[in-house]
């Protein structure tokens, strides 16, 4: 949720996964959840392309950058660990939640069909 929150802000993501949202890709690129979309036969020269541009910084700047820009989140992350794995297998494992995750389960397949 951080992450995500991170990514599109606070509202898209607290939409997103209140209503169980699942995104079109041009959706999620129009939300900034994606950064762009391929073509299928243009993935790999693309990803590669991609890549590059991240191997031309130096190892060191873009850890460093990437750890202060993400310092917050992992510091919250790291130390609620426990209880919030103690909070999701309790919330799982509810009945309600499992029969809920069945249908909504059930309602994907169906989708997809």
């Amino acid at each position: 949720m951080d992450t995500m929150k991170n990514t599109v802000g606070q509202r898209t993501t607290e939409m997103a996964l209140q209503l169980g949202l699942l995104y079109k890709p041009a959706d999620a690129l129009k939300i900034g959840l994606v950064d762009q979309l391929e073509p299928e036969d243009q993935v790999i020269a693309a990803a590669t392309q991609t890549i590059s541009r991240w191997l031309a910084i130096p190892d060191h700047a873009r850890q460093i950058t990437k750890s202060m820009m993400r310092k917050k989140t992992i510091d919250k992350l790291t130390s609620n660990r426990e209880s919030d794995i103690q909070y999701f297998v309790n919330f799982i494992t509810k009945d309600s939640i499992q029969k809920s995750l069945g249908g909504y389960m059930e309602m994907l397949k169906k989708r997809r069909a």
